[in-house]
């Protein structure tokens, strides 16, 4: 009876709902968060109709904006990217030729 399942299915595989991988779940969420926070925060400022234009608008621009992270950087890329802007431009080597060529004293 048991043979019949198959068990950890998903093991190594990254997360992914919807299309939207890796650490977008995450950002999507935080995104979902914020447009419910700014929903609330302008229905008690303004009123109903105006809270529903913000909460909407603030979750479309979440969801473009994640999804357009995760179209254009992939899975990994978008920390590959941060990463890649803190390499140097160019190393300097202050040492003296003398000493780097022939270790002279």
């Amino acid at each position: 009876m048991m043979s019949d399942f198959v068990v950890n299915k998903g093991v190594g595989k990254s997360v992914e709902v919807k299309g939207i991988r890796a650490q977008y779940v995450i950002f999507l969420a935080i995104g979902a968060v914020v447009a419910f926070a700014s929903f609330f925060i302008a229905s008690f400022l303004f009123g109903q109709w105006v809270a529903l234009t913000v909460g909407v608008t603030v979750g479309v621009i979440a969801l473009g904006g994640v999804w357009s992270l995760n179209a254009k950087f992939g899975e990994h890329g978008l920390l590959q990217w941060m990463a890649h802007r803190h390499l140097p431009v160019r190393l300097a080597n202050n040492r003296r030729i003398c000493k780097m060529l022939l270790s002279c004293k």
